[in-house]
This record gives structure tokens, sequence and C-alpha cells, in this order.
């Protein structure tokens, strides 16, 4: 020993407070006058190394936070942990940090992620063994995945979504071996092909209007003859009479001055009466629960609106008794009730969620409802019997069925259908291999979802390197 010196390591807080060791060590000077080095410090094993300032457990504690929560918010958990670290040294430690050693997955499964949505993607590769991820490619071309599959011998079996740049660039480096489509992407590429021809015919599926019932007979009520329903009448002559002369809509709206769309609808009405039970506007969706008691009422001869107000706020009613004055007055000018809207269809993604859904986890007015829209149009009625058709293969892992459906699929009709099932046809023996084996790209997809929270807590500012570092290394 030659000679001693002071040390000072920050180590591991306790009880709440900052704790530094204060560490007399020794150090020794080389005689040897070519020694590039001259002197040797001591190090203490387990607890210091060369030019550390903190302990080697607490070094290890710091490399743990830094690639799980990146700068800004690890350099926020070590002050309350009172071993303050800034977020530019947390980050140069991820730089740092050694990538763990992985060996060449048997099993591989790869997806895309995107580094600026709609724009710029990259490529995940996981082990579907260990389910851990394997390397992290800066985009997601055939080119770089085919690149990396020669780089990395040794891969048996390929699982991917139905992406074409994947199944290119694994065909183009391992031709002969088998690559498995995920069943998810699967079923999610059949739910949009029954959305589309869902939303093509959605329109068709409204309830018809069910006419009102004639009350002339049982109040002495007929319609009266104001100026505003002369006009109406008047107004619906002239169109229809133009109409009858060859004229378009756009020619009538130009000829007197109205809306097309106003022009649309006295074309429409075969009646002037039909646009006088149009004409009220009465607040359907407040008043429809109570329509047949006010109707009731109204015959009975009771045209109180704040008598019927009070009663029907019984039934749920909340709106003002102005309403209630309106479809009564609507009432006694038209001598009908008026005309309540069609009820609405059901929203595109609940038809979609009831046809592609399993049967036994749908309530019993989920099967009523979606009963009555396959009976109100063919085509939705085609698509998802061979939707549930081709569902069940899926669930069943029935893939040697394939090929018969695809046949009776390409003959339905139902263009949609027709191009999901082209799709399988093209990608045949990915798609049998993912309806028969137990493969999954699930593993990939949560990576995916990790990736995600990744960039958002880094704010979208980590680049290619610092991104792919914090992937693996909190693998």
């Amino acid at each position: 020993m030659h000679s001693r010196y002071q040390r000072r390591v920050a180590d591991w807080p306790t009880g709440g407070q900052t704790v530094e060791l204060d560490l007399r060590v020794r150090r020794f000077f080389c005689d040897n006058a070519d020694c590039r080095k001259g002197t040797f410090a001591e190090q203490v094993d387990g607890l210091t190394v060369r030019h550390g300032r903190r302990s080697v457990p607490l070094q290890r504690l710091l490399e743990r936070i830094a690639p799980a929560l990146g700068g800004e918010a690890g350099s926020r958990l070590t002050r309350h942990l009172q071993v303050e670290a800034n977020p530019a040294t947390l980050l140069r430690m991820v730089r740092r940090l050694p990538l763990p050693d992985v060996e060449t997955p048997k099993v591989l499964g790869v997806d895309e992620f995107a580094f600026r949505r709609g724009r710029t993607y990259g490529t995940i590769l996981t082990d579907m063994a260990t389910r851990r991820p394997v390397d992290v490619l800066p985009d997601r071309t055939a080119d770089s995945f085919a690149a990396w599959l020669d780089q990395h011998p040794g891969v048996e079996k390929i699982c991917r979504d139905r992406g074409g740049s994947f199944a290119e660039g694994a065909g183009r480096a391992l031709p002969s071996i088998p690559q498995v489509a995920d069943r998810w992407h699967l079923l999610h590429n059949l739910a949009h092909a029954v959305e589309r021809t869902v939303a093509r015919h959605h329109k068709s599926l409204k309830q018809p209007t069910t006419q009102p019932a004639d009350v002339g007979q049982d109040i002495d009520a007929r319609p009266k003859d104001t100026t505003e329903s002369r006009r109406i009448r008047e107004r619906h002559a002239e169109v229809h009479e133009l109409r009858q002369r060859g004229l378009t809509i756009n020619q009538i709206s130009q000829t007197l001055g109205r809306d097309r769309k106003t022009v649309r609808r006295y074309v429409q009405a075969a009646t002037a009466a039909e646009m006088l039970r149009a004409r009220p506007r009465w607040r359907a969706s407040v008043l429809r629960p109570c329509a047949d008691h006010l109707e009731q009422r109204w015959r009975g001869g009771c045209d109180n609106a704040a008598v019927l107000r009070a009663e029907i706020q019984a039934l749920g009613y909340t709106g003002s008794r102005k309403t209630i004055r309106r479809f009564l007055n609507s009432l006694a000018e038209s001598g009908n009730l008026p005309l309540p809207p069609p009820e609405p269809p059901p929203p595109v993604r609940d038809i979609v969620r009831w046809i592609i859904g399993r049967p036994s986890r749908l309530s019993e007015d989920d099967h009523q409802k979606i009963k009555d829209v396959r009976a109100r149009c063919t085509e939705i009625d085609t698509a998802a019997h061979q939707a549930q058709a081709f569902a069940l293969i899926l669930r069943k892992r029935e893939g040697g069925r394939l090929m018969e459906w695809i046949s009776q699929a390409e003959a339905c009709g139902v263009k949609e259908i027709i191009s999901f099932a082209t799709g399988l046809r093209k990608d045949l023996a990915a798609v049998t291999a993912g309806l028969a084996e137990h493969w999954s790209s699930g593993a990939v997809e949560g990576h995916v979802n990790r990736i995600k929270m990744i960039k958002r807590t880094g704010y979208g500012r980590a680049g290619f390197s610092l991104l792919r570092r914090r992937i693996l290394l909190m693998s």
C-alpha cells in the first residue's frame, strides 16, 4: 500500500433519509516507467466501481427505474426515494445498459406499430414461446424483415397478421417454413366486411311508419282551413303541376325559389294531407312514451295542457306544458295524430356484434333484434349466415372446412363477403394453419399496446434507438 484517500459514495436511503458512505480506500503506484496506468485504487467488492459516485446496489436501482419510466417520470420518482437523479442521467443509463441476450426463436411473432399513425411504422418481433420481444425494426417493409430473418437463422414458424409485407418478407427469406395467420385478425377482417355490408343497407332497415288512426269519427274535429294549411295545399299543387310537366327537383326549386330539400318533401307527399300531418313539430323523443295516453285523453275531451302534464309526469315526462299544448294544437288542426318519426335502425356496430359475437353471450332481446334485421334485408341475412359459419370454423379450429366455406362465400352474391373470401384464398396456407393450430399473435399485440404506453410517457420525443432500448430492456 502506497497511500490512502477519502471517497464518498451515495447509497440506498435509510428511513427516508439520504445516505452517503464515507470510505477510506487504499491506493497503489506502479514503479514501471512504461505503465500507462500509474495509479491503482482499491475497489470494495459489491459496493463500488471505478469512477462511480453511487454504490452498486443504488446504481442497479436506477438502472431499473430508467428503462421503465424514462427521464422525466423517473427523475420525479427518484426525488421521492431520496436518491435524486436528473432526467439526462437516467437516459444516459438507458443508452449504456447492455441489451439482453436472446436466442433466435423457433416460433416468431411479427406485427407493426405506429411511430406516427398513418405515416411511419415500425415492426416488433416476439418469441412466441417465451412471449418476450426479440427485436424492433425501424420500418415495416418486406426487405427489412427478410434481412433480419437472413441474419438470424433458426426460425421454424412465423405468426403474423394479414399484412402483405410480412408474408412477402418471410416468403423471400424462408420460403419453406410455414406461416400462421392470426385468428383475431381473421375475425377482425370478417367484421369489417360485415360492417360494410350492413352500412350499405342501413337506411333500408328503418321501421315503416304506421298510419295514424282517423279520429275524425270519434270526435267532431275536422281539419281547420287555416292560412298556413291553404298555403301548403297551394304549394303542393304548384310543385306537382311542375313535376307533371317533367321538371326536375332542381328546376322546380329554381322556379319557385324554394330549397331543394323542401321541394323534395312536397314531391314525395302524394297528397297535401300528408304534408299537413307532417307539419306539427312536437318533441317526439319526449312525448313518445306518453303519446297513447294523450291521444286517449284528447279523444275523451280533455285539452287542458296543465292537467295532462300533471298526469304524464308520472309516466316519466320531463318536458314543458308548452310542448303538450303544441301537440294538442296539432291534433285539433289536422284531425289526426301526427305521424311520429320512424324508429331508427339499430347502430351498425351493434348489428355487427350480434352477427359476429358468440350466440350464447347475446340476450333474448339481441336475438330478436338481429332476427328482425335479417328478415328486413336479404343481403344482410346472407352475410350473417356466411359470417357465422366462418366464426364457427374459427372457434372450433376446423381449418379443414375452410375451402368449402370459401366456395360457398364466393357464390353468396354479397360483394363484401366475396372480397373477404377471395383474400383468404390468396393466403390459403397461412389462414388454414391459423384455423388449425394453437398459435396466436395475442402476445405480439400486447407488446404493441405496451409500445404505445412507452411512446406516450415519452411525449413522442424518443428517437428510434432510445425507444428500441426501452422496449427490449423493459421485457
